[in-house]
């Protein structure tokens, strides 16, 4: 009896089914297996960047003697980058200045620093300036550009400017504390009376350990610029 064609195609088939895959076992073996994608490496950090920049008078600046045109050996910004070499600093002190003189153009231009030092008022003692608006503006376009601040203290003096000092001294420290900045106590640093120039600017001596008291707290301003 002859076999129906259909059966004999189905058969067929079913054949070379069977033979292809054989070959591709014995061939070709297992399909490669594909090799993991690794994740993207995240990028380095940035360095991180302790800029400070330095706003004051002739103390800040290191200045002294006739029309304050002499300048400490080792002036303030000169010892800061001794104790903090890889701190970037910037002075923008000015002999002679203060906050009531310094506010107009201070509250218009913003600044790059991290950290911003505000050390102003014997000027003002000695002019009878309204120091307190002037400061606290200061302060305040500090603190809105989302700086950290700190505020320095008024150092010692001789002479008649002393009980004034104490006065300009009380609102530097109580505008501090309002406006969130870091208080640098210049007052409580260790004065000698012998340890100045004349009766409003310091000698080498007392002007270090005010820059190292600046230091200590703008550490404290800014942690993470310990070292």
């Amino acid at each position: 009896m002859a076999k129906h064609p259909l059966l004999i195609s189905r058969s067929k088939w079913a054949t070379m089914a069977a033979t292809v895959l054989l070959a591709g076992c014995s061939t070709f073996g297992p399909a490669p297996q594909k090799a993991p994608i690794e994740d993207a490496k995240a990028p380095p950090p940035a360095a991180l960047v302790c800029s400070v920049g330095l706003y004051g008078d002739s103390i800040l600046y290191g200045g002294f003697g006739a029309n304050l045109g002499n300048r400490l050996p080792d002036p303030p910004v000169v010892a800061m980058r001794r104790m903090r070499p890889t701190w970037q600093i910037s002075d923008h002190s000015v002999v002679g200045d203060s906050a009531f003189q310094r506010r107009p153009a201070f509250v218009r231009q913003p600044s790059t620093a991290r950290v911003v030092v505000l050390e102003y008022g014997i000027n003002d003692v000695g002019n009878s300036y309204d120091y307190e608006p002037a400061f606290r503006a200061m302060a305040r376009h500090v603190k809105a550009q989302r700086k950290a601040l700190v505020v320095t203290g008024l150092s010692r003096v001789r002479g008649n400017l002393a009980e004034r000092r104490e006065q300009y001294d009380a609102t530097a420290r109580r505008i501090a504390a309002e406006e969130g900045a870091v208080f640098a106590d210049w007052g409580s640093v260790p004065f000698d009376p012998k340890h100045m120039v004349d009766d409003v600017h310091p000698s080498q001596e007392y002007s270090t350990r005010l820059v190292q008291r600046l230091v200590e707290t703008l550490e404290k301003a800014a942690p993470e610029c310990r070292g």
